[in-house]
């Protein structure tokens, strides 16, 4: 998160907060696949297996990052672990009546 100060045309100083988006990793933890992701200050690996993992400083030897996984792949990410509306709307049945 950054805070920017400008000038307005009516010379008032302003000032507006720029959030940074999450980036996320493609990554390999013990030969393991899955999505490197730093939340909340923690750094986690998310496994396809669905398994959640805190990355402890002894488990970089076994830690192999990939690269940068897209923008939409991230947000999904973050919102399946803290389920939120677009989990719900998107896992939703569809039921007819």
């Amino acid at each position: 998160m950054q805070t920017v100060t400008f000038q307005t045309p009516k010379s008032k100083t302003a000032s507006t907060t720029i959030h940074t988006a999450a980036k996320a990793f493609r990554a390999t933890l013990r030969d393991e696949a899955g999505i490197l992701a730093k939340v909340d200050g923690e750094i986690l690996f998310f496994s396809d297996a669905g398994e959640l993992i805190s990355i402890e400083p002894e488990d970089c030897v076994w830690l192999c990052v990939l690269g940068e996984v897209g923008l939409y792949q991230t947000q999904e990410l973050l919102d399946n672990m803290r389920h939120g509306a677009a989990r719900i709307a998107c896992s939703r049945p569809m039921e007819r009546q």
